[in-house]
């Protein structure tokens, strides 16, 4: 029972929290309901919910391409199911990581015999999409490169983007490297560790997702295009809503990855409210002046992506198997 009301008390906390920030940015006048409005037209709705199933029918297919580097061969239809169920959870559950829980526990339903491959699976999709954004962040900014030597904290931003880089390719580097696993040293310092047991089925889980470079590669390579089309959504809510006239397509491409990292954070549903408000700061600093352009591309792409989630529910009724409630509270 405490365990239960510790996490209503800290799912109640995230909500609270997603709403401050929408409220604070609605009254100060950062957050433009007005402008969204001109999403609705025909031409924009059609345009819009395209890009958005693109983006997550890439999605869906990344996922997929891990699930063969691990001999699980499902259909595109299959995967794509489990990940609309997933985005709608995102939404449900405070937290930007419960669809990731749902997801990996009806695949676990549908192949009991790979409960590792399940959590690995979802772990290394998450993992590998962050590590798109970082390399997005880091193109546009090279494409952009005078415009961030002239300003001190893009410069900043710039030298902290490139460490997350090499931190972060150092560390899968580790974690794929055949030449470690064959040596044993890396999973002696993993049996050292509290938790040993678990952690090194882990380690030796996500290893083999390295064995196959052709499938890893092609999955950067989809969330790099998954993650266009989102930006791609932006630009045009931005030229919708009349805030983004003049705003370059690269500092979309450069704003976006960074604000798409933050959302990922799992303090609220979904990165609601987070969202807005990194994005105003980061097209703010890029930028150098205040713009409303940021908080409002944001939420016109979560309330898109909120609206096709909801097909993700139409498949979880579906579904026999309701999903227990320590996942959904995770």
């Amino acid at each position: 029972m405490r365990k239960k009301a510790k996490n209503l008390i800290v799912q109640a906390l995230k909500v609270v929290l997603a709403l401050g920030l929408i409220i604070w940015l609605v009254q100060s006048g950062k957050l433009n309901f007005k402008a969204l409005a001109n999403l609705l037209q025909p031409q924009y709705l059609a345009a819009g919910f395209c890009l958005i199933f693109a983006n997550m029918y890439l999605t869906s297919e990344r996922w997929r391409m891990l699930l063969q580097t691990q001999d699980h061969h499902q259909n595109s239809w299959q995967t794509f199911k489990l990940t609309m169920i997933g985005i709608f959870f995102n939404f449900a559950v405070p937290g930007g990581v419960g669809g990731d829980l749902v997801k990996a526990f009806y695949f676990t339903k549908d192949h009991p015999e790979s409960k590792m491959i399940a959590a690995t699976s979802v772990l290394m999709d998450r993992v590998l999409g962050l590590y798109a954004m970082i390399l997005m962040a880091l193109f546009a900014m090279l494409l952009d490169w005078n415009h961030v030597q002239d300003h001190p904290t893009l410069r900043l931003l710039w030298t902290a983007i490139l460490i997350l880089f090499v931190v972060a390719t150092m560390g899968l580097g580790m974690i794929f490297s055949q030449k470690l696993y064959d040596r044993g040293s890396f999973k002696r310092l993993l049996l050292k560790l509290p938790g040993n047991s678990k952690t090194t089925r882990i380690y030796e889980s996500l290893h083999m997702y390295g064995r196959n470079y052709k499938y890893l590669i092609a999955s950067v390579i989809i969330s790099l295009l998954a993650q266009t089309f989102s930006i791609l959504f932006m630009i045009l809510a931005g030229t919708a809503s009349g805030l983004g006239a003049e705003m370059k397509w690269q500092t979309y491409f450069l704003v976006a990855p960074l604000g798409f990292m933050a959302t990922a954070v799992p303090i609220s549903p979904a990165g609601v409210g987070v969202g807005q408000a990194a994005f105003y700061f980061l097209f703010n600093i890029y930028t150098g002046h205040p713009t409303d352009l940021g908080p409002t591309t944001i939420t016109a792409l979560q309330v898109a992506q909120f609206l096709s989630g909801l097909l993700g529910a139409y498949f979880y009724m579906q579904r026999k198997e309701r999903v227990p409630e320590k996942v959904s509270q995770n």
